[in-house]
């Protein structure tokens, strides 16, 4: 039976950690005494959120306390998008305009249908806010894999080993994938510069966002938050998380829109 997937709440969060648990067994050879090791579970994301209850308009506690009842001891599970690297000295950087774009959203008039904007050639055409960054063909050599950039900013260190890229696809914005920067990533006077990556990206010619998180679906790592609110000044609730997949409870079933 598939579980509910709610989406995490608009609250402050004051700490977080985002790494990955990847359980080894060792082993010795009977015949030359050589230890081995290798991998004996599936590797999980792990994720821990420090919430302010006093934040966001003092709803911390509250957002926290319902998200317990949601979750049902447990039993449901929680979307999360990975905490930044250097989260409060370089994201709100980062997450600007000049490393990210986005689709402008059209209307025609108040309905609710966007408006069809098209080429001379009849191609849609979608209108982006922000820099549009492309990235190149992927390639690889050995373990990694290497996305060519252009049009980020000229001459600039616009990434960190450890930052995420998302990656979508030109004619899906649906479509998109993530990977993790391995070394940094200057650009040259041209904006541009090869991303070092953990993986081969599938989409080639694509708009990337260097901002991009990580996402994935967590249940609650040992028992749900308590937190015991002082006489005076904020209070905190710390989550644990651990990356839970859809073929090991059933499937999900998203809750969108749980917070508006």
């Amino acid at each position: 039976m598939p579980i509910n997937v709610f989406p995490w709440p608009p609250v402050g969060a004051v700490g977080a950690e985002w790494t990955l648990d990847a359980p080894t067994a060792r082993l010795r050879s009977m015949l030359t005494g050589r230890d081995q090791i290798q991998a004996s579970q599936r590797r999980r994301r792990v994720a821990t959120v420090q919430v302010s209850a006093l934040a966001a308009g003092r709803m911390g506690a509250g957002y926290c306390e319902m998200l317990k009842q949601l979750l049902d001891g447990g039993i449901h599970a929680v979307r999360l998008q990975s905490s930044p690297i250097n989260w409060w000295l370089d994201e709100l950087e980062r997450r600007g305009g000049a490393y990210n774009s986005s689709g402008l959203a059209w209307r025609a008039g108040s309905g609710p249908d966007p408006l069809a904007w098209q080429t001379a050639g009849g191609q849609p055409l979608t209108i982006y806010v922000g820099t549009v960054i492309t990235g190149g063909a992927p390639t690889s050599a050995g373990l990694w894999g290497y996305l060519p950039i252009s049009g980020a900013p000229a001459n600039t260190l616009v990434a960190r080993p450890g930052d995420f890229i998302r990656i979508y696809d030109l004619g899906d914005a649906s479509s998109w994938e993530v990977a993790r920067i391995v070394r940094p990533a200057r650009t040259n006077g041209n904006g541009n510069v090869t991303l070092k990556l953990d993986r081969v990206p599938t989409i080639s010619g694509g708009r990337v966002n260097l901002a991009g998180q990580d996402e994935a679906v967590f249940r609650v790592d040992g028992g749900l938050p308590r937190a015991v609110q002082p006489v005076s000044g904020d209070w905190a609730y710390t989550w644990n998380f651990r990356e839970v997949f859809a073929d090991e409870v059933g499937g999900f079933t998203e809750r969108p829109g749980t917070w508006t």
